[in-house]
């Protein structure tokens, strides 16, 4: 019998519970931790680590960079993809060439965007009370507050 890892355990709740907007953030999170790591490696000189940390990262991004939906906003998601593949490139480039100012670089860009996710959460909370939750207030919603919500995704 394996034992179990409670931590594991409870990142998978959260996983199988989460919205697609909640997973988004927790990628997002999860890059940020992981250029975190990298930093705390690169600092400690522990080459393998840091890298270890760096790929994680890269891989997280390539997730996001999947999970675009181009379909409901393509001028979006190409700029998203875009900035994906630029922090991609910056983080591969970082470990190759040691440097802790390329690492935070892409820690800052990434911190943004998940201040930015968890605003645009809270627009989305902000509409959902105001049309309280239903179909028939959804449709009462205005467009104006329709487009503020999708523009700061």
């Amino acid at each position: 019998m394996t034992p179990s890892n409670p931590h594991k355990e409870y990142i998978a709740s959260r996983v199988a519970a989460a919205t697609p907007v909640e997973l988004t953030r927790m990628l997002y999170e999860g890059v940020v931790q992981a250029v975190r790591e990298a930093l705390t490696a690169h600092r400690g000189g522990d080459i393998l680590a840091r890298g270890n940390a760096v790929t994680k990262a890269v891989q997280i991004l390539g997730e996001l960079r999947f999970s675009l939906r181009r379909d409901v906003a393509p001028q979006y998601c190409d700029t998203l993809s875009g900035l994906y593949g630029y922090l991609q490139n910056r983080l591969i480039q970082a470990h190759a060439e040691k440097s802790e100012s390329i690492l935070q670089e892409v820690l800052q860009l990434v911190q943004t965007l998940l201040e930015g996710w968890i605003g645009a959460m809270h627009n989305l909370d902000a509409l959902d009370a105001a049309i309280g939750g239903n179909p028939e207030g959804a449709a009462a919603a205005s467009m104006a507050d329709c487009r503020a919500v999708v523009s700061s995704l």
